[in-house]
């Protein structure tokens, strides 16, 4: 079974333009996402998914150099479902991890863990936020190419079509419920995703900490030591 990794990025933000560029020590935080997940063992391929619009060269250049694949085909800003299906289906993507790029901080052992159990029970949808049990920047779905053509055909709202596997959770997920319950302890109160000018001068504030909760086998520990602080 191969997995191919898709993080949808783009540099327009309401709140926070350009938020996956900003420098978090000395990288940006896509390409500190990236060297997170290429310590993933399994993975097939990792892909970046953009809009095609006036910063296609940035985002480029970001793939070139840490060699990882980038699909941005002319298709609407706001419709990431059909963009997430057309790279799927350009690239022959079995099984889909989807990662959002202001998620810099996912801990790799997670995914992995959400690799195996899909792969033992023969899953086509894997979630670890209904219910969550990681904090809000470790989010994770593991979708087949088949759940996700089906979300493609039949999500025909502006909503649906902005959050790819709405139509999945609405119609497939509440009848079989497959969500991952693989985790030692609660850590769900810690907030690690990169929404607004707060949540970044946070990161700065937490740099050690937060350098060392990506790469740690004990996540955990850490994400309670922010709880403290």
């Amino acid at each position: 079974m191969k997995f191919d990794i898709i993080i949808q990025a783009r540099y327009q933000s309401s709140r926070l333009p350009g938020k996956i560029l900003l420098n978090f020590n000395g990288k940006n935080f896509l390409e500190f996402l990236i060297k997170n997940l290429k310590r993933i063992q399994s993975i097939n391929r990792i892909i970046i998914i953009t809009p095609k619009d006036e910063y296609l060269k940035i985002f480029s250049e970001i793939s070139k150099r840490n060699k990882v694949f980038h699909f941005s085909p002319q298709i609407s800003e706001n419709n990431l479902i059909s963009r997430y299906f057309n790279c799927a289906k350009k690239y022959k993507s079995s099984n889909i991890i989807r990662i959002t790029s202001d998620c810099p901080f996912i801990n790799p052992i997670i995914v992995k863990k959400m690799m195996i159990h899909y792969k033992k029970n023969n899953l086509k949808f894997l979630t670890n936020n209904k219910p969550r049990f990681v904090p809000h920047g470790f989010d994770c779905e593991i979708i087949s190419f088949e759940y996700l053509k089906k979300s493609y055909l039949f999500s025909k709202s502006n909503f649906d079509k902005e959050h790819p596997t709405q139509w999945i959770y609405r119609n497939i997920f509440q009848k079989k419920n497959e969500s991952i319950k693989l985790f030692k302890s609660n850590t769900s109160k810690v907030r690690l995703t990169l929404d607004n000018p707060s949540d970044f001068f946070y990161f700065l504030k937490n740099i050690d900490i937060l350098n060392k909760i990506s790469k740690n086998t004990n996540y955990e520990n850490l994400c309670k030591r922010l709880l403290i602080k």
